[in-house]
């Protein structure tokens, strides 16, 4: 079993990070920290542990990666001879059972590729939407599921433990292209492999406004233009064609409802060009009769808090 942290400027998160590991009740694991170039005591923190516990080994990549090849960095790193491998994020924490669940679950489970957990996201807890009781599921209904937003148990790398003969053949590990692909790669390992879930939280999933992933989604709200793209490129293959159609019509909803009060914040023509090509790597076109229309329809269903949203767009500079 090996654990891998891709860290970059992580100095804030990196002792709890690491110790988590420590206090693992499964000790067979080795433990590889890829520091990404960081400028601040990352790597110095990092040191000092592998100094103190020969399972731990620190690489350092000659410059600062995109956060998605220092991932694969980090997924080159893993132990010859291992059987399973798990990323942990900076700010992410593995409850003390963790890696002992996982392994335990995929050992009795030959057929399992990706063993997930319930995750302690702030005060919610998330990925427990499915059965109560049942440990194994089909990898195809799993995709079918999440792709429905029935459940979501990808909301971190940290909450998934791989199978190495599930993912060994993968190089690169994940799409250096797309921010996303870390959910992208599961959706392909479930074509073959079912899918494993442990009905407890084995993970806290930190929300970390100031992380690399955070700063790059946050203003342009990247993270829905990815859910398109991954529901258009994976959905035809994993739901019915009338689940498809419904499920499609629901989201591109949603998406114009976002860009209609987009209009109202005045946003900058970097903004709409993003989601313009968005929709075209969809093989979609953005309509704008349809976000004018979806600002409509808010000013008409909310029209006080569309106008402070107005309000400030002004004070913040944009008018």
């Amino acid at each position: 079993m090996t654990v891998v942290s891709p860290l970059y400027n992580g100095e804030r998160h990196a002792r709890s990070c690491i110790e988590c590991v420590l206090a693992q009740t499964w000790k067979n694991w080795r433990y590889v920290i890829v520091d990404n170039h960081s400028s601040d005591a990352t790597n110095a923190i990092a040191m000092a542990y592998a100094a103190q516990d020969e399972r731990i080994r620190v690489v350092r990549n000659p410059e600062t990666f995109g956060v998605i090849r220092n991932h694969n960095e980090g997924f080159r790193q893993v132990e010859p001879g291992s059987a399973y491998f798990r990323f942990l994020q900076a700010d992410d924490v593995l409850r003390p059972d963790c890696l002992e669940a996982g392994v335990a679950l995929a050992e009795a489970h030959p057929s399992v590729g990706i063993v997930g957990s319930w995750l302690q996201w702030g005060d919610r807890v998330t990925a427990n939407e499915l059965p109560a009781a049942v440990n194994v599921f089909p990898g195809r209904e799993t995709a079918r599921r999440v792709l429905l937003g029935e459940t979501y148990p990808f909301l971190s790398p940290s909450g998934l433990l791989f199978r190495m003969t599930a993912v060994q053949a993968r190089e690169p590990f994940f799409d250096e292209s797309y921010l996303y692909a870390d959910v992208q790669a599961c959706y392909e390992i479930l074509r073959h492999w079912d899918f494993g879930l442990v009905d407890r939280v084995l993970t806290e999933v930190g929300k970390d406004e100031a992380s690399v992933t955070n700063k790059v989604t946050r203003s342009f709200n990247k993270l829905l233009a990815s859910n398109l793209h991954l529901f258009v490129a994976y959905g035809p293959e994993y739901l019915s064609e009338a689940e498809y159609a419904k499920a499609l019509a629901e989201r591109l909803d949603t998406y114009y409802t976002f860009l209609g009060r987009s209009r109202f914040e005045r946003r900058e023509p970097a903004f709409w060009a993003f989601h313009r090509d968005a929709f075209g790597r969809c093989s979609l076109t953005l309509d704008d009769r349809r976000v004018r229309d979806a600002s409509r329809r808010l000013l008409k269903d909310r029209p006080i808090a569309m106008l402070r949203v107005w309000a400030r767009s002004f004070h913040s500079g944009k008018g």
